[in-house]
């Protein structure tokens, strides 16, 4: 008998089993900005381990000094409700280098609909 694969039974797992397999550099943070998830794609791109980086505020890791008004923005924009879509940008890496990057950021919200980040 087949035993039950977990990702196959909850939809929570077989979603997180995607965002780990994803050739895209996935991450979440909070309202505040603080990291709050980072797939083994971020890791790749950017260079910090998901230790490194959860816990730890988005503009410190990635956001090149110039563009941190763009990403004050982006978290405004979220908290509003809306997506920012196909977003072409420069972000940095852990060891200082500059990479280009289209992005989308969308809103996270919990069970009851409440904004809790992106």
């Amino acid at each position: 008998m087949k035993q039950p694969n977990r990702t196959e039974d909850d939809p929570a797992a077989r979603l997180a089993a995607i965002v780990e397999s994803s050739g895209d550099a996935i991450l979440s943070k909070d309202l505040r900005g603080v990291v709050t998830s980072w797939n083994p794609a971020a890791e790749k791109l950017f260079g910090y381990s998901a230790a490194e980086a959860i816990g730890r505020p988005i503009a410190e890791l990635i956001i090149p000094p110039d563009r941190l008004s763009e990403d004050d923005d982006i978290l405004a924009r979220v908290a509003r409700g809306e997506a920012v879509e196909h977003l072409d940008t420069i972000r940095r890496t852990k060891g200082g280098q500059l990479v280009h990057v289209s992005m989308t950021t969308s809103p996270v919200r919990n069970a009851t609909g409440e904004i809790i980040g992106a």
